[in-house]
């Protein structure tokens, strides 16, 4: 019996792909950073929401990175 060929993957498509992964990743970064900024701290408000888009980028990620197997 002859083998299914799986289809060429698209390196172009992978590479934005995983740019997409670092951009979300760095935006994290920028404003885990922005939320210290103003009073060198991260209070409780700021925490809520930085937890909220870690959960919600993690999830993202989480759907890229299946795209990528």
């Amino acid at each position: 019996m002859k083998k299914k060929e799986e289809p060429k993957r698209n390196v172009y498509l992978d590479v934005q792909i995983q740019n997409q992964i670092m951009e979300v990743e760095n935006f994290m970064k920028l404003c885990e950073h922005a939320a210290q900024k103003d009073d060198g701290r991260i209070d409780e408000n700021e925490s809520k929401i930085l937890k909220s888009m870690e959960k919600n980028s993690n999830r993202f990620i989480k759907s890229m990175k299946k795209l990528l197997q």
